[in-house]
């Protein structure tokens, strides 16, 4: 019998768990049948983890896109703030607006990617803040934090759904560990049964290679 590795993929565990469910169930015998039903609920579980591994993977991406964009937004205000920091000092240079809410620059503030650019936006918010009797800066603040909330929403989603795929691939690897076993146990329990003639067993297991060729391509 090819014993699988933990290391095969997902792949190599259902060719495996489906040729002996299939095998087994050509046997007229209970324990035939209890191998078949053994191997096909185990085989149906590991279809359904690797699925539900594969479609948190894809909830992952649209999660990172989402921060992406959500994150841009947010820099988008940024560089706004900028500007409408400028037209304040214009109407009172006694301000210093721009260089005390950027004392080196906007760009130092929407230089950090992802999470660590959050640590960085309260102090922000606090330094716009000192203006905040300003109507323009007052404007300034309800854009600066309805942007860095959805940005704080759209990081935690994408923690959460980073999480998620892990959670899911341990649980395709869990399913996996439970075909090897299976596989093991219906071994030897075949064995046993064909005691006389052991070399039967191996009938019920795929070999190694077992594969057809593939056809060469015409026209």
């Amino acid at each position: 019998m090819r014993r699988l590795r933990p290391t095969d993929g997902t792949s190599a565990h259902k060719r495996a768990a489906g040729y002996h469910c299939t095998k087994v169930k050509t046997g007229n015998t209970k324990l035939h049948a209890e191998l078949h039903e053994e191997m096909s609920l185990k085989l149906a579980d590991l279809k359904a983890k690797a699925r539900a591994h594969e479609d948190a993977e894809d909830d992952a991406v649209a999660a990172s896109a989402t921060s992406d964009a959500a994150e841009i937004a947010l820099e988008n205000v940024i560089r706004d703030i900028d500007g409408d920091l400028a037209k304040v000092d214009r109407e009172d240079q006694t301000l210093n607006a721009r260089t005390t809410v950027f004392p080196e620059g906007y760009g130092k503030e929407i230089d950090p990617e992802g999470a660590s650019q959050l640590k960085t936006l309260d102090a922000l918010r606090d330094r716009i803040a000192k203006f905040s009797g300003h109507p323009l800066v007052a404007a300034m603040l309800a854009k600066f934090d309805a942007a860095h909330e959805a940005f704080k929403k759209a990081i935690e989603a994408e923690e959460a759904a980073e999480d998620a795929v892990e959670a899911a691939f341990q649980a395709e690897l869990d399913a996996r560990r439970a075909i090897r076993e299976q596989l093991e146990s219906a071994y030897g329990r075949l064995r046993d049964f064909y005691k006389a003639r052991p070399a039967l067993a191996e009938t019920f297991f795929l070999k190694e290679g077992r594969r057809r060729a593939a056809k060469e391509p015409t026209g």
